[in-house]
């Protein structure tokens, strides 16, 4: 279970920098910029978000996983609203995480809890804007920390969720990784069973959330997840359905295109650790976030031994996060919770 804990934390990791090289780009100009796919940790360009980043330095995506999986293992695996506030805040002291990265959704959210009062505008109060992969992209260590245990995984996701997404899109989404991330720790789990879950856990999510959460305008991340999986286990090779996930499908910030492009990646590369990472880096547009999110399903697939060796102390370094004593202590938490689940059958 450590192992594929930790390879969750690493690929979910990995796919936040190496995508913070690619973010905003189409598949060619990424090519045309590289010279070849970028497979690898890269020093973002000049005209991107990551701009002055060194290569495996993190965005918002995992660093906020990070800090939430961190305050949540310091309080002996609570989940609760205020332990994700704080941890957020806490994310939001540290500038070379959240100044240049943090989302508009997630922005809007500390400042509320920081105590700042936000101006009523007046304006329009729909939440549209707020339908973003920002939970989604956070999410996996919920799954981690439930390992095996899918219900309790979308029910902590919503906790979670709740805190800077409140409307049913994003509850879908960030339910869908956490449900998958959950069941690619067991031992038993191959990529079809991660697929599943994560159907599931994106079916539940949405019907949770149209009893507790806000409606919202937008597409179906239950329907773009399953038309992206399609393309994902249909014929051509692995690049070739990953551009057309991207151009089918597309890989923005909103929940129905980031979400359902990191499974269709995932399912496009057969979730082979590497390639499921690779192909989001490389699809273009919100790079880091698809590239966290299938990075974290391979990852605790496979686990970090599939990954090169480099990776965790690049990313630990690169950082000064400690990547793997975080894993050592949700693995803790996860056996603790998957043995009472156990008696309680």
């Amino acid at each position: 279970m450590f192992n594929k804990i930790l390879g969750g934390l690493i690929g979910a990791g990995a796919g936040d920098a190496m995508g913070a090289a690619t973010e905003a780009r189409t598949t060619e100009q990424i090519l045309e910029h590289f010279g070849h796919e970028v497979i690898d940790f890269e020093k973002p360009p000049m005209d991107t978000f990551g701009a002055g980043n060194e290569p495996g330095q993190l965005t918002d995506d995992f660093s906020s996983a990070y800090f939430v999986a961190r305050h949540i293992a310091d309080n002996d695996g609570e989940v609760n609203e205020k332990v994700v506030q704080k941890a957020l805040i806490d994310w939001s002291e540290h500038p070379v995480f959240f100044d240049r990265f943090a989302g508009p959704t997630t922005r809007l959210a500390i400042r509320r809890y920081k105590g700042e009062k936000i101006e009523d505008s007046g304006g329009v109060k729909l939440a549209t804007r707020q339908a973003t992969n920002g939970a989604a992209m956070k999410i996996s260590p919920i799954g981690l920390l439930n390992a095996g245990n899918l219900d309790q995984a979308i029910k902590d996701a919503v906790t979670v969720t709740m805190v800077t997404h409140d409307n049913y899109l994003a509850l879908s989404g960030a339910c869908a990784v956490a449900a998958a991330v959950s069941r690619a720790v067991m031992p038993d789990a191959d990529m079809y069973k991660v697929i599943q879950a994560g159907l599931y856990g994106a079916k539940e999510g949405e019907y949770i959330g149209k009893q507790i959460a806000r409606d919202v305008a937008g597409p179906s991340v239950v329907k773009r997840m399953e038309m992206a999986i399609d393309i994902g286990l249909g014929t051509g090779t692995s690049k070739e359905k990953m551009v057309e996930i991207g151009h089918r499908i597309g890989a923005g910030l909103h929940v129905a295109e980031a979400i359902p492009s990191a499974f269709g990646i995932f399912a496009a590369y057969n979730g082979d650790a590497m390639g499921s990472i690779i192909g989001a880096v490389n699809v273009g547009y919100d790079t880091d976030t698809v590239a966290t999110m299938s990075g974290a399903l391979a990852g605790a697939l496979n686990g970090a031994d599939s990954y090169p060796v480099h990776f965790l102390p690049t990313l630990e370094k690169a950082n000064n996060l400690e990547i793997e004593k975080l894993a050592k202590d949700l693995t803790k938490l996860a056996k603790k919770r998957f043995e009472a689940g156990k008696e309680n059958q």
